[in-house]
């Protein structure tokens, strides 16, 4: 008798043809798949790539809003092309008495001379000042930006600090020009260290500051990179009126090298301009 079990238990392979036709199948799907995914993932990374570029352009908004911020009221100016945005940067401030008691506190302004102490009602706002400032700093009283008013012409409105007392400061004005011209109507002035510029240029956006103050906006060397990738830039300037702050808008187009993608961003900061 002839056993047939092991027959029945015998495993059946493939065929040369079921696994070319298998192979087809499996490459016609992985096509599908490909053809299907790819607008998706091409999408994904183009949008991962924008966000890396308004991350980037928010941050350089961020960090020139937060410094135009402390502009000396009336400093702002900006160049006719809109390349080039200045300000003279305030690092402090507060008030003189106007009217002391007869032999009993000292004042500026009126009657204050080339050279003079005075004291500071509450003293002054940052205790760091008279360490950041050293001998670098200017007081200004009273900036309105016009002719006899403006900080950006030394013989104006300013004045050396040539010493900090806990409540007083002691100031010199350039020889010859007497004390401050005009008054402050509320008895205010303001400490600045060092002018600051944005400036456009070659695909950059560079960061000034420590060059001298001058009557015409310069174009001062050694300045220190904010963003690169920049396509486009702009600053625009409305230096508003007595009854609303001044309007400086800031507008940046970024490209990314490889992908050809660009945002633009515009950022608008309100700063005052009251004196």
């Amino acid at each position: 008798m002839i056993n047939t079990r092991h027959k029945s238990h015998t495993p059946a392979g493939f065929t040369l043809i079921e696994l070319v036709i298998v192979i087809i199948l499996l490459g016609i799907l992985a096509g599908v798949l490909v053809t299907v995914m790819r607008g998706p993932v091409i999408a994904s990374i183009d949008v991962q790539q924008r966000m890396a570029l308004v991350d980037i352009a928010e941050t350089a908004l961020q960090r020139m809003t937060r410094e135009i911020r402390l502009a000396l009221p009336n400093s702002i100016r900006v160049t006719l092309s809109g390349d080039r945005v200045e300000f003279l940067r305030t690092v402090d401030g507060g008030r003189y008495r106007a009217n002391p008691p007869p032999g009993n506190r000292r004042l500026i302004i009126p009657g204050g001379g080339e050279t003079g102490t005075f004291d500071v009602l509450g003293g002054l706002t940052d205790t760091n000042t008279p360490t950041v400032c050293g001998a670098s700093c200017l007081m200004v009283v009273y900036n309105t930006g016009q002719s006899g008013a403006d900080a950006y012409t030394i013989n104006d409105n300013t004045a050396s600090i040539t010493a900090f007392g806990v409540d007083t400061i002691t100031y010199a004005r350039p020889a010859g020009q007497g004390g401050f011209p005009i008054a402050s109507p509320q008895q205010r002035f303001q400490i600045i260290d060092t002018p600051v510029m944005f400036r456009c240029d070659s695909g950059q956006i560079q960061r000034y500051s420590g060059y001298a103050i001058a009557a015409a906006i310069p174009s001062p060397g050694g300045g220190n990179l904010l963003i690169d990738r920049v396509t486009g830039c702009n600053f625009t300037y409305d230096p508003g009126s007595l009854e609303r702050a001044a309007l400086l808008t800031i507008r940046i187009t970024m490209t990314h090298p490889d992908l050809g993608q660009s945002i633009t961003l515009m950022q608008q900061v309100h700063v005052s301009n009251q004196p």
